[in-house]
């Protein structure tokens, strides 16, 4: 089950939206803050819309190499880790991700872990930048 969820990570980190959308259960959700996307899709298309997103908004942003630590049997958490630069400022801005993996080895639940700590940290960083009031 760990190779899914590192097949997961690094399908992000690669930018690879087909290979992810591969590893998850057609029923699966993301849970993202009150949010609820439903299937490979919808939930592949939020990954590359928040990527686009943060190219044309940023200078630079570049992913780091996601690391995936076990929960349990059948849970991984996946921590990620993106450097941001813009106006030569830079900052590395940490999250984490909670899968949940069926029984037939698909991923059936996403659930972004929000730290508000660092949320606050980088609405700072957007401010610094002007790309935030």
């Amino acid at each position: 089950m760990i190779a899914i969820a590192k097949v997961f990570g690094t399908s992000l980190d690669q930018d690879n939206f087909e290979l992810t959308a591969s590893v998850l259960s057609d029923d699966c959700i993301y849970i993202i803050g009150t949010d609820t996307l439903t299937g490979p899709l919808a939930i592949c298309n939020s990954y590359e819309e928040n990527m686009l997103a943060g190219r044309k908004k940023l200078d630079e942003l570049q992913w780091g190499e996601s690391k995936i630590t076990r929960i349990n049997e059948n849970q991984f958490h996946v921590h990620f880790t993106d450097y941001l630069t813009h106006q030569n400022k830079k900052y590395t801005h940490r999250c984490q991700q909670k899968l949940s993996i069926n029984s037939l080895g698909k991923i059936s639940e996403i659930e972004h872990i929000h730290d508000q700590e660092e949320q606050d940290r980088l609405d700072a960083y957007y401010r610094i930048v002007g790309l935030k009031e």
